[in-house]
């Protein structure tokens, strides 16, 4: 292990590039250079902005399209959210008929848009700054279920004055729906009237992203301090030479496109690109990845490790005990929720893998609707050429019968 941690923190020499290098001679598509907000405007919806402050102090932003284009009528409320390494960007990136967020604010639906803490429109604390205080980083996805779901999703009711919401997730929005609704204790089991989950994670155990080669057995019992070694303590900056290591398992075939594969997104949740519009991936680079903490990246390899849905483990009986009062960490479970939810999944999804998936379909009691779709990686759910035929025709079907816009 030591010599394997050495030779790749001998690689950790510079930052990885995360955006794609415009030449000169090609004029780029001015999605390009928008961000989440702009990106509405621009295709003639109405925008809003909002600051959430968490009980712990994390300042998240959430985007509201509060009608579609063709009404004043405000309907009731749909909070979408985002992935791992992504940003609320992701619901609107593409057209008014492709993205879900325009889709949905058409069909009469008021649409939020979710930051989690750490990405890049919620970067930011009431005390830490996140370029100097490790305090910040100190968070996974275990925070983003107990206290950022939560306090959007209250916040948007109350400001709504609606009774009940609905919510759609994405791989990682996913993950911290089915751990947040799925506590017995959990109140928002009465606020949220239907869910949706995309590229669905809990089991992370036989995933095929080159994460799993950071997740090996034989760092079992220095999983924490391997990752820290390689990429730090706060945010998650893939330094450029352990990328290029990744891409040789990664990419190494020729129907990859270079800019998917020198992203760290696409890297490690499928960077085929059959399902995608060519034209736009200079855009979906863009906007990806959007952040993270390196502990949250951890969280996710303590999954690929253990295949357990559970919380953080610290490390040590001794460590667990003084965040959990139990020496193990607490373990997720999705048997009691009882919301109404919608899963679709793919058959080429490097993260949501369908035997882990399948894990998700033996514990839920609450299923109501399922889509299986074979040649679908873990990105064209949200920007797949035929994801609004395939998946958000009959998402907005099944979403409209338990949660009507009006």
């Amino acid at each position: 292990m030591l010599g394997t941690a050495s030779l790749l923190l001998s690689l950790t020499l510079c930052w990885a590039r995360t955006l794609p290098q415009m030449s000169q001679q090609q004029q780029p598509d001015p999605d390009w250079n928008r961000n989440a907000s702009q990106l509405i405007i621009s295709k003639g919806y109405p925008c809003e902005e909002h600051k959430i402050i968490t009980e712990d102090g994390y300042i998240l932003t959430i985007f509201r399209i509060p009608h579609g284009r063709q009404t004043q009528t405000i309907g009731r409320p749909v909070l979408l959210q985002h992935g791992l390494l992504d940003s609320a960007a992701t619901w609107v990136v593409n057209f008014p008929d492709q993205s879900l967020g325009f889709l949905l604010a058409d069909a009469g639906y008021d649409v939020w848009l979710g930051n989690i803490r750490g990405n890049h429109y919620s970067r930011a604390h009431v005390k830490y700054n996140p370029d100097h205080d490790e305090e910040f980083w100190d968070f996974s996805w275990d925070e983003m279920a107990r206290i950022d779901l939560p306090s959007m999703i209250f916040y948007i009711l109350n400001v709504t004055k609606q009774i009940q919401i609905s919510y759609v997730g994405h791989s990682q929005g996913t993950m911290i729906g089915f751990a947040e609704f799925g506590r017995p204790d959990s109140i928002l089991q009465n606020n949220v009237s239907f869910w949706a989950a995309l590229a669905p994670v809990a089991h992370l155990g036989h995933v095929k992203s080159p994460i799993k080669y950071l997740a090996t057995q034989s760092v079992e019992k220095d999983l924490e301090r391997f990752w820290h070694i390689l990429f730090g303590r706060n945010e998650f900056l893939p330094a450029s030479k352990i990328q290029e290591w990744l891409e040789v398992i990664a990419c190494d075939q020729p129907i990859m496109d270079r800019d998917l594969c020198e992203n760290i997104y696409f890297l490690l949740f499928g960077p085929d690109k059959k399902n995608l519009n060519a034209t736009r991936i200079p855009v979906y680079v863009a906007h990806l990845p959007a952040g993270t903490s390196v502990k949250n990246m951890i969280h996710f390899a303590q999954g690929v490790q253990t295949n357990v849905f559970q919380a953080y483990d610290y490390g040590s009986p001794d460590k667990n005990q003084q965040h959990y009062n139990q020496t193990t960490p607490p373990l997720y479970t999705i048997r009691p929720m009882k919301i109404p939810t919608a899963i679709f999944s793919g058959g080429e999804d490097w993260l949501a893998d369908p035997t882990d998936v399948k894990f998700i379909f033996d514990n839920l009691q609450s299923l109501v609707y399922q889509k299986y779709l074979p040649d679908y990686n873990h990105a064209d759910f949200i920007v797949a050429l035929n994801v609004s035929k395939l998946i958000y025709a009959d998402l907005i079907d099944v979403m409209q019968k338990y949660h009507p816009p009006i």
